[in-house]
């Protein structure tokens, strides 16, 4: 008969309490912090790809971080200090102050489309209010804000200046997302999707 000793309960306690977060890394630094967090005992994941590297004499298969600068961390929140102290983490994503949990299914379904070798094509994130670039094309250096999204290609072009707005078909991928400056004045042409 197995009895729960006080180490096993607090063991227990922090399992219920572990969740994943993501840690923002050094560039290049994801695949190499992930050893260094299993040498910690902390789990942690980066989902990796397949992808041809082209060298001046030869090409290879290489696997490479899906998602770039970051690396998903199951800990429970005494746990923060270990994962800050890996040479390579820069800081937790924080949402709000507090740090960003990642429900369990994400991380889940990130793993299985990921291993079941599924081609996965990275896409810009973007939302409604968001301040955003084009950089291709002739509209190259037009920065706006998404102001409704419709559809993949189909932006509403506001010209806030004379309360104006227009449709225009554009290439989602010629988009880029603009860090918010409040120190330079913008005329905003906001775009819609």
């Amino acid at each position: 008969m197995n009895t729960l000793t006080e180490k096993n309960i607090d063991q227990l306690k922090n399992l219920s309490n572990v969740r994943w977060f993501a840690v923002y890394t050094k560039p290049r630094h994801e695949k190499k912090i992930r050893e260094y967090l299993l040498e910690k005992d902390i789990e942690s994941y980066v989902p990796l790809v397949k992808k041809i590297r082209q060298w001046s004499d030869r090409k290879k298969w290489v696997d490479e971080p899906l998602i770039r600068g970051y690396v998903f961390v199951r800990i429970s929140l005494k746990q923060q200090l270990y994962v800050l102290e890996t040479h390579g983490v820069v800081r937790f994503v924080t949402f709000q102050k507090n740090l960003a949990m990642i429900p369990d299914f994400q991380i889940e379904a990130l793993k299985r489309t990921v291993d079941e070798g599924f081609m996965l094509k990275p896409e810009n994130y973007m939302r409604t209010g968001q301040l955003v670039e084009v950089c291709d094309g002739p509209l190259k250096g037009i920065k706006g804000r998404i102001q409704r999204i419709e559809n993949e290609n189909r932006f509403i072009i506001s010209l806030d200046v004379i309360q104006a707005s227009y449709q225009v078909r554009i290439d989602p991928a010629i988009l880029k997302p603009v860090s918010e400056d409040k120190k330079t004045r913008h005329i905003s042409l906001p775009l819609g999707m």
